[in-house]
């Protein structure tokens, strides 16, 4: 224990000297724009959206939402084949070394403009007046994905973070093919196996990916992240793993033993 502890400590300047040179745009290298971007993001969900939002009406605003769904599903879709492509040209399954760098790197940028675009979804909700939806775990998700993405791409750990990439846009894939349908027919909403399901492959995904990160680590020779940077990364997929699974019973087991008591 106190060996890993020392390898914390020792690896704790990992974080800012292995910058990836190929990001130097302001937009994309700088934390202060990243943390000004999360910042600006809890404000105006938590305070600016409902006093602006207090005395109006919810906004009809379903063909907005329609074709940013669409938008979303084919963004997903190019990232999720994007790192197919960039799994299947290394030699190596288990630990990705890829000769394709600069895709590899735009990749990654791509990614993270993606995960800031996520959080239009949560604007939707306060123009629809639906405060409920933005819930912590809500938030949270997308403020802590934002940051991987941040990290994922600014300072480089290898190739096999791509994969991380790779799961989550295909499984956004399935949640806005979902919210598509929804937004187009409300009937879509009754259907609760989907939703069920949505979240136990977003309870799936998480555990692969921090599962994924920890093999890589252990294998001799291997590029990931430092030991300080996947323990905290990986506390971080365990805690939302338990608000998803905190999520999941409370909205579907709980609801269930309720239907079945008054049966």
């Amino acid at each position: 224990m106190s060996g890993l502890v020392m390898s914390i400590i020792t690896n704790l300047g990992d974080f800012t000297h292995i910058i990836d040179p190929r990001h130097e745009d302001y937009m994309v290298s700088s934390p202060y724009f990243f943390w000004g971007f999360i910042l600006t993001y809890i404000y105006s969900i938590k305070v600016l959206g409902p006093k602006l939002m207090q005395h109006r009406q919810p906004y009809n605003i379903k063909n907005i939402v329609i074709g940013y769904n669409i938008i979303q599903i084919l963004v997903n879709l190019y990232i999720f084949f994007g790192a197919i492509y960039v799994y299947f040209s290394s030699s190596n399954w288990l630990c990705i070394d890829t000769t394709e760098k600069n895709f590899l790197a735009n990749l990654r940028k791509y990614y993270y403009y993606l995960k800031m675009s996520d959080c239009l979804e949560t604007v939707f909700f306060i123009l629809r007046k639906k405060y409920q939806q933005a819930s912590f775990l809500h938030i949270y998700h997308h403020s802590a994905i934002i940051l991987g993405s941040f990290v994922g791409f600014r300072y480089y750990y290898g190739d096999n973070v791509t994969i991380v990439g790779g799961l989550n846009s295909i499984v956004h894939t399935f949640m806005y093919i979902y919210y598509l349908l929804t937004a187009i027919d409300s009937k879509w909403r009754n259907y609760m196996a989907i939703k069920r399901g949505l979240t136990l492959i977003q309870i799936v995904q998480l555990t692969m990916m921090w599962s994924w990160m920890a093999i890589t680590k252990v294998i001799p020779g291997c590029k990931t992240f430092p030991p300080f940077a996947l323990l905290i990364w990986i506390t971080n997929n365990i805690f939302m793993i338990s608000l998803f699974i905190r999520f999941y019973y409370k909205t579907y087991k709980d609801n269930q033993n309720t239907v079945t008591k008054n049966d």
